[in-house]
């Protein structure tokens, strides 16, 4: 599994690059056969404050070449992170499910 971070508009510490591999990675135990995740942090100018920091994460699946796809805003880094962390998992379980069920 390649994991890619990068950053648009805004540096991303040496603590929250370690934050996002440490969350991220997790995805691998919900579907085994990932190749790549892509992890763009951007931050864009907002009115809103709460949505200043957008999280797009893109996931390679070695199973019929599929791609999921997340997208989360919030007002730091961790926060946006973390919920689309529990988008994807969320996305890669029903993958899962769909699967397995498939198969029966």
């Amino acid at each position: 599994m390649e994991l890619k971070i990068t950053g648009t508009n805004l540096e991303i510490s040496a603590d929250t690059q370690k934050y996002i591999e440490k969350k991220i990675s997790k995805l691998d135990k919900h579907l085994p056969d990932i190749i790549d995740i892509r992890v763009e942090v951007s931050e864009e100018g907002t009115r809103s404050p709460q949505e200043r920091i957008v999280v797009r994460v893109t996931v390679s699946s070695g199973v019929s070449e599929t791609v999921f796809h997340g997208e989360e805003r919030g007002k730091e880094i961790k926060m946006a992170v973390d919920k689309v962390a529990d988008v994807m998992v969320r996305q890669l379980e029903s993958f899962k499910g769909k699967l397995y069920d498939k198969g029966r």
